[in-house]
């Protein structure tokens, strides 16, 4: 169902997601300052000067911390949506930054980049990182792909700036002013409370960067497309459930979103029904957990898939994926 309806207040909207991008500096702060206890340099000259003992508020345990820091990368793995969304718009200089921030903030600037000029050129084929293999279990996925995101965005950057005679370390490169940036968030994090702080932050970014690949295992698990050849709605598997949607805004309608990558994320719809996965993202990951389970539970919809959708030349390449499907997976 497409939903080409344009809404009357897109600045609200937008400005949703500029909110929650300001939201999650406060919330990375958050952890780190209700775990410090005089571990900031900064954070502790304050107490020193107010007479407040930051331990008699809170004095945290290190297990509560790192709980708080977990449960906080899951909340604003959100960043890498509202990152994504924003990135789309190229034509837009505010909303290419605002896009770069949210980025950052979760040590994933490079996204912008891999996703953007990279997922969407080779979405199905062995060249895209972000294209789950049938057979794939989540985990040996997250870190292929989170190392393969990296890669890909370093080497179109490389190559573009080639193009001009210019070093991939060149201030030209547009991946490593975010870097920095992420650098610089680290530091604030230092500051406030240490290396603890830092410590903290990392969980953060690593459990996030790890709960929205589990997103991209589902949208495109063991799908395939020859290189150079025509993206199809059939690329992407859809979800309509709505709390998902509300969530991740319309990303689960991905397969209009691979058609009409630059279309705002209130006006994209859904395709084709025998493409839609059957319950939400959150119960879709959770499944996802279990190999052997997620396996054989896909494995009816791929049939469906290489029997009714499936070009010949891409009916070879499943058999091959098939062939080398390590059984101890299944």
């Amino acid at each position: 169902m497409q939903n080409d309806e344009p809404t009357r207040f897109p600045f609200i909207l937008n400005g949703f997601m500029y909110l929650h991008i300001l939201l999650s500096f406060v919330a990375v702060a958050s952890v780190c300052v209700t775990a410090s206890d005089y571990h900031g340099l900064v954070l502790s000259k304050i107490m020193e000067l107010t007479g407040i003992s930051l331990s008699e508020l809170a004095n945290p345990s290190l297990l509560s911390s790192i709980v708080a820091a977990v449960g906080t990368g899951f909340v604003i793995s959100i960043n890498m949506v509202v990152g994504h969304e924003l990135t789309h718009r190229t034509l837009s200089k505010l909303d290419m930054f605002m896009g770069h921030v949210s980025l950052a903030i979760v040590g994933d600037s490079q996204f912008a980049i891999s996703h953007v000029h990279c997922h969407h050129k080779n979405i199905g084929t062995e060249e895209d990182a972000a294209t789950a293999r049938r057979g794939e279990n989540l985990y040996r996925f997250i870190l292929r792909s989170a190392l393969g995101q990296h890669r890909e965005a370093w080497q179109f950057e490389k190559v573009r700036l080639e193009r001009s005679s210019r070093s991939a370390f060149s201030f030209g490169n547009k991946l490593l002013p975010w870097y920095f940036v992420t650098l610089a968030i680290a530091a604030c994090t230092f500051v406030l409370a240490g290396w603890m702080g830092v410590m903290l932050y990392l969980i953060i970014m690593l459990v996030s960067k790890a709960n929205y690949e589990s997103t991209n295992y589902i949208q495109h698990y063991g799908l395939v497309r020859i290189p150079q050849t025509k993206v199809r709605p059939e690329h992407s598997w859809d979800c309509i459930a709505s709390y998902s949607s509300s969530a991740l805004l319309n990303l689960t309608r991905h397969s209009d979103h691979h058609a009409n990558p630059n279309k705002e994320y209130w006006l994209l719809g859904s395709t084709n029904e025998n493409m839609m996965i059957e319950h939400g993202y959150v119960v879709q990951m959770m499944k996802a957990l279990v190999p052997g389970y997620w396996f054989r539970m896909m494995e009816d919809k791929l049939i469906y898939w290489e029997e009714n959708y499936a070009t010949d030349a891409e009916r070879k390449v499943m058999a091959t994926q098939r062939q080398n499907w390590r059984k101890q997976d299944v």
